[in-house]
């Protein structure tokens, strides 16, 4: 029995050419998944170092808050955009008299992150108006100053509703 030759072979530069081949695909690849990654990554905290050490003044400045007995009541209405948010001491009598400021964004992204200033309405209570906040989760940060010292700091997610 003899074994008719074949016409098509596989010879080195076949074997290369593929191996070549597989190589540049992989890199073309990784290339268009490293440019997507490094575009779309927002970065990390900034100046995460110097935070890191000055982390035990955040601990000391959130027992200080905590001592102060502040409670704050949020309200947000989703078809107008407003914010009001009402500050009491630990007697629940209102607090007067802060620089309140708010800073509102997603949790995954920084690029639909906005600041506002709150103007006091009396009782306690500083108003906003944040238009065109589209559906869904958002991350609201809230800094009240007194003397240019901030006193007060609270992180709550809000729910803007279709």
């Amino acid at each position: 029995m003899s074994v008719a030759a074949s016409k098509v072979s596989l010879r080195g530069w076949h074997v290369l050419a593929i191996l070549v081949g597989f190589f540049l695909t992989v890199t073309a690849v990784d290339g268009i998944l490293i440019t997507k990654a490094v575009s779309t990554f927002s970065g990390d905290t900034a100046d995460a170092y110097r935070k890191g050490l000055a982390y035990n003044q955040t601990l000391q400045d959130e027992a200080d808050q905590n001592r102060l007995g502040w409670h704050e009541s949020r309200a947000f209405d989703s078809k107008t955009g407003r914010l009001a948010i009402a500050l009491t001491d630990a007697n629940r009598q209102p607090i007067e008299g802060l620089l309140v400021k708010a800073e509102i964004g997603r949790a995954t992204t920084d690029i639909f992150d906005r600041r506002f200033d709150l103007v006091p309405k009396g009782n306690g209570t500083y108003t906003v108006d944040i238009s065109g906040l589209s559906e869904g989760t958002w991350t609201l940060s809230v800094t009240a100053a007194e003397n240019d010292k901030v006193v007060y700091r609270s992180k709550e997610r809000i729910w803007k509703q279709p």
